[in-house]
């Protein structure tokens, strides 16, 4: 087996040279159509479902308290590091946070009568 064969097995290369006209104008108009959808937001659709939400802020705050319990009884400047980088996520979330919260009135909570 020589270093073609390695880098381009037979099963994955594809003859360019027998492929026609409209076979290549096909490619193009697919390929064309796909970044049209993921241009337009539609990237969902390409890709074939519905993406997941991410982890909510509790959930990955209980992750880093769970990974801070693990590395407090190391003495490694690394993990040092790691258990105040872990103490800064819990601040810094938290001012994220208040930051997409909306201002109310305070009235806006009581009835008119």
């Amino acid at each position: 087996m020589d270093l073609a064969e390695l880098l381009n097995p037979a099963a994955k290369t594809h003859n360019v040279f027998n492929s026609t006209d409209k076979d290549i104008y096909q490619a193009v108009m697919d390929a064309k159509a796909a970044r049209e959808a993921n241009s337009e937001g539609n990237s969902d659709e390409v890709n074939g479902g519905p993406v997941e939400p991410g982890p909510t802020r509790n959930d990955t705050l209980q992750a880093a308290l769970v990974v801070g319990k693990y590395i407090k009884d190391f003495d490694d400047p690394f993990m040092c590091k790691l258990e105040s980088m872990l103490g800064l996520l819990g601040k810094r979330t938290r001012v994220l946070e208040m930051h997409t919260m909306n201002d109310t009135k305070l009235n806006g909570y009581f009835e008119h009568k």
